[in-house]
């Protein structure tokens, strides 16, 4: 059974506020592949912003999701026809109402990154409760670390 990771791309990965990677990606990513995971990317954008990511960061994902709207079947896509083990794998983004709700849904662990400018909306539905809540790219170091993960609510 594979461990994955799915990643949301705007505020998890790329700050828009300055046009960049959020610093310590490289990092991230690297860490989790030596770790043993299969990592994946799903955004909503453009063609421009694919040949983007593919060129700065594309090396590091086993696959690029990139669409006008993002939608639960791109997820599913790379979830269900594969066999994942699904206690050990992720979706990490900033939305609740998006990544975090259909990574629950799909029964994956799901890790919300909380920052200043996260859209961070009243929760509403049980279904947008994150197993993990970190405030940084880096701090889901501390929840995916070596095997040693699983249930629970963790605030980092």
């Amino acid at each position: 059974m594979r461990k994955i990771i799915i990643f949301d791309f705007t505020r998890t990965i790329y700050d828009p506020d300055n046009d960049r990677i959020i610093p310590g990606t490289k990092f991230v990513l690297q860490t989790l592949l030596r770790r043993g995971f299969t990592l994946y990317l799903v955004s909503s954008a453009g063609r421009s912003r694919k040949k983007w990511i593919d060129h700065l960061i594309g090396e590091y994902f086993s696959g690029l999701v990139v669409k006008q709207e993002k939608a639960r079947k791109d997820f599913e896509r790379l979830v269900i026809p594969k066999k994942v083990d699904r206690n050990k794998s992720f979706v990490i983004g900033d939305r609740r109402d998006i990544e975090i709700s259909i990574g629950n849904s799909l029964g994956v662990q799901t890790i919300w990154i909380n920052t200043a400018k996260s859209v961070d909306k009243k929760l509403t539905k049980r279904i947008e409760r994150p197993t993990y809540t970190v405030h940084t790219l880096r701090d889901i170091l501390s929840v995916i670390h070596w095997g040693r993960f699983g249930g629970g609510l963790l605030s980092v």
